[in-house]
């Protein structure tokens, strides 16, 4: 379900805190009972920032870690969303993020990359605060995580490394040869790609 804004929500985002701003309005009309429900939302942006939506993707009173990245991402590719933000509540009040928040993350960010959106951020908010997963540092370390990434992914990243290794390692072998001959360790890091310094260790 969409949210309706007004024309002050549709900001552009400089940071967490100018979504939270926002998400705490949309929480607070909420009614008592809607207000001890966990609310999940997307919030899509555009190229220069600014929100072209907030969708209420799911509302339910146990955990969100069920809810389908086809589901969340729907609208994003209806509205041409570039970013998402995705940013839940917490009833109690405690935004600590527990390892399902973070398990959730890390699929979507995977989802998003696979579908050409960004997923930019996870907020979880209260009446009074929010946890912000960029800011936290969790965010960083989700980015790397390979538990959600798609098989073909893994292959083509391994691939890649190994082609890596396998070019560092005969630049390597011509360096040595080339060094032996006493040629210039200019002329040997102009061939081999090495840095001068990588030359002098060998």
């Amino acid at each position: 379900m969409e949210v309706k804004l007004s024309k002050q929500q549709k900001v552009a985002v400089n940071g967490a805190e100018d979504i939270y701003l926002i998400m705490r309005q949309i929480l607070r009309r909420e009614n008592k009972i809607g207000q001890g429900q966990e609310h999940f939302w997307m919030v899509g942006l555009n190229q220069a920032n600014k929100i072209l939506y907030i969708e209420l993707v799911a509302l339910s009173s146990t955990n969100m870690a069920s809810i389908n990245p086809r589901e969340a991402f729907r609208m994003a590719i209806y509205k041409l969303a570039v970013q998402v933000i995705m940013v839940h509540n917490h009833p109690g009040g405690d935004v600590t993020p527990s390892y399902e928040d973070q398990d959730l993350t890390d699929h979507f960010i995977q989802a998003g990359k696979f579908l050409k959106v960004e997923v930019i951020d996870h907020l979880i908010v209260s009446d009074e605060t929010y946890h912000s997963f960029v800011d936290s540092g969790i965010f960083k370390k989700l980015q790397v995580s390979e538990r959600w990434i798609l098989p073909y992914k893994l292959k083509e990243r391994y691939r890649e490394e190994g082609l890596r290794e396998g070019e560092e390692k005969k630049a390597i072998e011509i360096a040595k040869a080339m060094k032996q001959k006493e040629i210039s360790i200019t002329i040997i890091a102009e061939t081999s790609g090495l840095s001068i310094e990588e030359i002098k260790e060998l």
